[in-house]
């Protein structure tokens, strides 16, 4: 800074001091006597505004820095300093308008980044979202009730929202809302939908069999007696003995080993210490539960029905017994056990649950769209015919977590789930065996697998456990 003061007095002294000024009639600055002496004018205005900056900070110093100066009283200081204080202020104005528009674009340039990447975020966490109810659906038989949503799920660097619309059995609208907090505390977030569709009972499932039984441990060992004629497949968790003189149209296999008759034919494969084809069903109890759990708490008392039409719910904290018939279209919910006397006649329509026992007696007859069920145990004595003439959807369905047995002489048009189960002589069924183990199929049945005859999916709490392709179309992103 010395050295630089030192220049400018030089330059400012030799400036004031040339040789051949009058003293007498001082000249204006800027008029000088000849061509070079103009140019060396120029020449140092140039200079002043070059160093003008440099000058601003030296401002409080200026009059010091003249002082001493031959010629001052001639030259008009004031004016000169003004003249380089404009250029100064006007380069200082330019730099500042520059500064702040790089700054304002760098700004703008970064916040713009950053919701881009907030944004792109959201949509990698809807779609985050889109696949983990996928997923959930995909365990489940039914979406007329869909599963549960969820609601601002935390994820990643934020959440996630599902609901849905349009719902079916097959079918569904599922949106899924991704939502990341942005840097200024908004939220930025990305909306997708898609239409979900399932293909019903996709794979191999049990209801593909004549015959399945795929629980238990694999240890019993079943018995189908002789002279049977079965159309459908039969599978077995466990030991398979099959008797003489039976005709199978279909494929056999078992976990275990399998003992065929003399005289029995096998149109299809037999597969001994194979590998469970399918799923096993799987029933939970919590709706009929709940039910029993209503009734019981009812008045206590036992009730016969006799030749009566139901409507509704009737809910019994007792024993039920039925006799002669009843119809219409109704429930019966029993804490005790149900006993159905012989002969008697059960209307299409009719539903009963008990917590115990229930119980048919001989040579009685069932309608069409029947649904038994018991916490405990079924029994039907012999001579029953159940279903008959039902449709798609019509059959009737024996239905429990504990035994079921079938006496001689049914005709069964439906299906039968239960734990062990066990079926007399001369069977006759048009639909699905079904249930953890099979005890025993005595002689003489003819079966017929049809898994038209029940919706195994409006059955409740049971679950085919089929596994189900999903198919997603229609995807979009919306505001």
């Amino acid at each position: 800074m010395f050295i630089y003061n030192q220049m400018l007095r030089q330059r400012i002294f030799r400036f004031f001091a040339s040789p051949g000024r009058s003293k007498e009639k001082p000249r204006r600055f800027e008029r000088a006597r000849c061509p070079a002496q103009a140019e060396a004018v120029r020449h140092e205005i140039i200079l002043a505004v070059r160093y003008g900056l440099r000058l601003v900070r030296l401002a409080g110093a200026s009059e010091r820095l003249f002082v001493g100066l031959p010629g001052l009283a001639r030259y008009n200081i004031s004016r000169t300093k003004g003249i380089s204080l404009v250029a100064v202020v006007i380069v200082m104005l330019i730099v500042s308008t520059l500064a702040l528009l790089m700054a304002s674009f760098m700004s703008s340039g970064n916040i713009s980044a950053i919701t881009d990447m907030q944004a792109e975020q959201a949509l990698y966490i809807a779609s985050a979202g889109m696949e983990c109810y996928l997923e959930l659906l995909e365990a489940d038989s039914d979406w007329s009730t869909p599963p549960t949503v969820f609601t601002n799920q935390i994820f990643g660097a934020g959440t996630f929202t599902i609901t849905y619309a349009n719902q079916t059995a097959d079918s569904i609208d599922i949106t899924s809302t991704g939502k990341v907090i942005g840097w200024d505390g908004n939220s930025v977030q990305r909306v997708i939908v898609q239409h979900v569709t399932k293909e019903a009972g996709a794979g191999t499932a049990f209801s593909d069999f004549a015959i399945f039984y795929g629980g238990g441990d694999g240890t019993i060992e079943s018995e189908i007696k002789k002279e049977q004629t079965i159309t459908g497949d039969i599978f077995v968790k466990g030991n398979l003995d099959i008797g003489k003189n039976c005709t199978i149209t279909g494929n056999v296999s078992a976990t275990g080993s399998i003992t065929v008759g003399s005289g029995t034919n096998i149109s299809g494969s037999t597969t001994p210490n194979a590998t469970q084809p399918a799923n096993q069903p799987t029933l939970t109890t919590t709706y009929y539960d709940s039910l029993i759990t209503t009734a019981s708490g009812q008045p206590a008392g036992n009730r016969t029905f006799e030749a009566e039409a139901i409507s509704g719910t009737v809910y019994i904290n007792g024993n039920v017994t039925i006799k002669d018939y009843i119809n219409g279209s109704g429930t019966i919910v029993a804490t005790g056990s149900v006993d159905i006397k012989s002969n008697v006649d059960i209307g299409s329509n009719i539903t009963i649950i008990s917590d115990g026992s229930l119980l048919m007696r001989i040579n009685g007859t069932v309608g069409k769209s029947v649904f038994f069920y018991s916490s405990s145990d079924i029994e039907l004595k012999a001579g029953i015919v159940l279903g008959s003439g039902a449709g798609s959807g019509e059959g009737v369905v024996l239905l429990s977590p504990g035994d079921i047995k079938l006496g001689d002489n049914t005709t069964l048009t439906g299906f039968i789930f239960g734990d062990d189960v066990e079926i007399g002589e001369n069977l006759t069924l048009t639909g699905n065996l079904g249930g953890n183990r099979l005890d025993t199929l005595d002689e003489g049945a003819v079966i017929i697998k049809n898994n038209a005859k029940v919706n195994y999916g409006s059955i409740n709490g049971f679950n085919s456990n089929a596994a189900i392709t999903i198919t997603t179309s229609l995807w979009q992103e919306t505001l």
